[in-house]
C-alpha cells in the first residue's frame, strides 16, 4: 500500500479546507414572535384588513464578515392570522384565503443576500397557499455582538399565490403589504439548530 507524503497530505489538506465554506464566524439568531412581528396591510373598498400572525419561527445564521453568506429562513403558522375581529380572522383562515387546514405554513427561504445603498437585498422563496415564488425584499439591518434586527417591508399580490377570492361588497385590492420587524440574540454555541 501507497503511503501519501506528508507535504502532499498537508496540501491536500489545505486545499479541501480552502474549498469548502467556513462557519466558523456564523452566528445564529433564531426568530420568533416574543422578539419580533409579522403585520400584513389589505387594503378594500370600505374596511382595511390589517393585520399580523402570532406564531412564527426562524433563523438568520450570518457571519458579520461576510454578510452575502447569511441564510434566512421563516415559517409563520397560517391559522395564527389575527385583525382584531374573529368572524374576519374565520374567513381569513378558510378555502377563500389561507386555507389553513390544506396549507398550514407560510415560509420564507433565503437563495442569496446582497449589501445595497445601506440595506440588505435578501431574495428568496415566499411559500403561500401552496405557491412558492421568488421574492426580493429590502431590510434594514442592525447587527451587533449581542443582536440582530431586521426590520422591512415589501408587497405581493394574492393572486400570484392563488388567492383569487373577490367581495363584491368590500373588495381587496389585489396588492398586500408584508411588514416586519424582528430581532435575535445569539444562540448559545452547541444549541440545536
Amino acid at each position: 500500500m501507497k503511503r501519501l507524503s506528508p507535504l502532499l497530505a498537508a496540501g491536500l489538506a489545505l486545499l479541501l479546507l480552502g474549498a469548502s465554506p467556513t462557519w466558523a464566524d456564523t452566528v445564529r439568531y433564531p426568530l420568533g414572535p416574543s422578539h419580533g412581528n409579522v403585520f400584513f396591510k389589505a387594503t378594500s373598498r370600505l374596511v382595511d384588513a390589517d393585520g399580523t400572525f402570532h406564531r412564527f419561527a426562524g433563523e438568520v445564521r450570518v457571519d458579520p464578515g461576510a454578510l452575502e453568506q447569511a441564510v434566512v429562513s421563516l415559517a409563520i403558522e397560517a391559522a395564527s392570522v389575527d385583525t382584531g375581529i374573529q368572524r374576519r380572522d374565520d374567513h381569513l383562515r378558510s378555502e377563500d384565503f389561507f386555507h389553513v387546514t390544506r396549507f398550514p405554513q407560510i415560509t420564507f427561504a433565503s437563495r442569496r443576500v446582497a449589501p445595497a445603498d445601506g440595506k440588505v437585498l435578501v431574495t428568496g422563496d415566499l411559500t403561500l397557499h401552496g405557491v412558492s415564488r421568488e421574492v426580493t425584499v429590502p431590510v434594514e439591518l442592525e447587527l451587533s455582538a449581542g443582536a440582530l434586527r431586521a426590520r422591512g417591508e415589501f408587497t405581493i399580490r394574492m393572486s400570484d399565490y392563488g388567492m383569487t377570492y373577490r367581495s363584491w361588497f368590500n373588495p381587496l385590492r389585489d396588492e398586500v403589504r408584508i411588514l416586519f420587524d424582528l430581532r435575535g440574540v445569539p444562540a448559545p454555541s452547541g444549541s440545536p439548530s
